[in-house]
């Protein structure tokens, strides 16, 4: 009962990445404003977690996106706090693996310098639009945990009685 309180923020993320994975696609070709940001070389969305590549894209794109994911749901694993904080590892997931997709993305289109900074400009500013977007997912997931802090008496998670943090 207490991994799912402590962890729920990290499985909620994790949805979230398998979600896109599997439904990003569709998401973005349903919902046309959203395929801008990747029109223009942009990344979209949240970088999803899949097994395949998605039309032509090549392989090192795919281990891109999914080590982007994994970045995204391990700063978010790592954050033992409440709603703010917790949405602020989103918002900062997000900017690092937006940065790497577009390091990657700036890679294979083979841009010069100005071209290179324009895409991790793009990626940041593509980074802290979702983030502040859907932060908030995993930041209502970490509310119950919250709670179990404050009804303890507001201690520090790490002093808590085993059972409000079993994982160490």
């Amino acid at each position: 009962m207490s991994f799912g309180r402590n962890s729920l923020p990290t499985i909620v993320t994790l949805v979230m990445v398998v979600a896109f994975g599997l439904f990003g696609g569709l998401l973005l070709t349903r919902v046309g404003y959203l395929a801008v940001p990747a029109a223009v070389g942009l990344p979209d969305a949240v970088p999803g977690l899949r097994v395949t590549t998605v039309g032509e894209t090549t392989w090192d794109t795919l281990l891109t996106d999914i080590v982007a994911a994994l970045v995204l749901v391990a700063v978010v694993a790592s954050t033992k706090r409440g709603f703010w904080a917790t949405w602020g590892s989103f918002v900062l997931g997000m900017l690092l693996a937006d940065l790497l997709r577009a390091a990657h993305t700036a890679f294979v289109a083979g841009e010069g310098l100005t071209g290179y900074l324009g895409y991790l400009a793009g990626g940041l500013a593509a980074g802290l639009l979702w983030g502040i977007l859907l932060g908030w997912l995993p930041g209502l997931a970490a509310l119950p945990r919250r709670r179990a802090v404050r009804q303890a008496g507001g201690r520090d998670e790490e002093q808590l009685p085993a059972g409000i943090n079993s994982m160490g």
